[in-house]
């Protein structure tokens, strides 16, 4: 589950900056594609998972195009710290460097003219942060580019959120009382109430709680729980029944890819039908008390002939 956010970035020349550039965009990334003179320097793309589970494995991407020039070194950084090394024109031309949080995968890393990829493992709590890629040319100018990303390290929600106390039906002038939540996660889930796919109004909602805790890896985990409560009063229920549909959506981020939504639905029966069902009870409970009445009775009046009949 990750969502990558891509971006790429200028050359650090004045030919590039006064070119012209045309933009595309896609469901989870922004490419820029711009004309270059052909020496330029260019980065063309970063690719960094904005939000990953710690279960998860890091990818990182990085690519380029040197146009007349020779790649002296890509490098990797972590909050300005260094961990990884391309250098082609230097033996050993991999190189990795200790950094808290990062760990890259072994054999993961592929780096050439154009590109250069390394997956990290082993996330933790300080995995989080911003990820930088630097590309340079050789000698004599030893050109620089580089691009950064923010990635957030959590505990992303396996299940979607759970809606508890919706009774099947509801009539005029009942209270609607529904709660919504959503399990252990880091980041903290954001709740939303919607009813026939509208989102509920502010009045109809209760602040939302979350509950704090901390699991052995060291990320905070949260639960949150919003509640929903409507008062049915629109009088279009007195004569007319409808299906209401509710639905709870748990964000993080404001993610697309990362929502999850739980559907329940219900009826609010008109007030008509309430009376007439309600008419319909009573007037059976009655008539099943009397009948009950005159069998007992008839039982009692069989018990009695026997011991009259003796007596004559």
């Amino acid at each position: 589950m990750e969502l990558f956010q891509c971006a790429t970035t200028a050359t650090s020349n004045k030919a590039s900056e006064q070119s012209s550039g045309s933009k595309t965009i896609h469901q989870h990334s922004i490419h820029i594609l711009s004309v270059e003179p052909i020496d330029a320097l260019h980065l063309s793309s970063l690719s960094v998972p904005r939000i990953i589970d710690a279960a998860q494995k890091a990818k990182l991407f990085c690519s380029y195009e040197m146009g007349n020039r020779t790649l002296n070194s890509v490098k990797w950084y972590k909050d300005g710290q260094e961990f990884f090394r391309y250098s082609p024109l230097t033996p050993p031309t991999t190189n990795w460097f200790p950094v808290k949080g990062v760990t890259i995968a072994d054999g993961s890393s592929h780096c050439n003219q154009f590109i250069c990829n390394v997956e990290l493992e082993k996330l933790n709590v300080h995995s989080s942060g911003q990820y930088r890629c630097e590309v340079s040319g050789d000698a004599p100018e030893f050109k620089l580019i580089d691009k950064a990303a923010n990635m957030t390290v959590g505990v992303l929600p396996k299940f979607d959120p759970f809606i508890t106390g919706i009774r099947h039906s509801y009539k005029y002038r009942d209270v609607l009382l529904a709660n919504c939540s959503s399990e252990w996660s880091s980041p903290a889930a954001r709740l939303t109430w919607y009813i026939n796919n509208k989102t509920a109004p502010a009045s109809s909602l209760q602040p939302q709680i979350n509950e704090i805790t901390r699991n052995i890896e060291g990320f905070p985990l949260y639960a949150s729980n919003l509640q929903l409560r409507v008062h049915i009063d629109d009088q279009r229920f007195i004569s007319k029944s409808e299906v209401l549909e509710l639905r709870c959506s748990a964000d993080i981020m404001g993610l697309a890819n990362q929502r999850r939504e739980t559907r329940m639905r219900t009826t609010i029966l008109a007030l008509k039908d309430n009376g007439y069902n309600q008419r319909f009870t009573e007037n059976g409970t009655c008539a099943s008390v009397r009948a009950a009445t005159f069998v007992a009775w008839l039982l009692c009046l069989a018990s009695l002939l026997p011991w009259h009949c003796t007596l004559s």
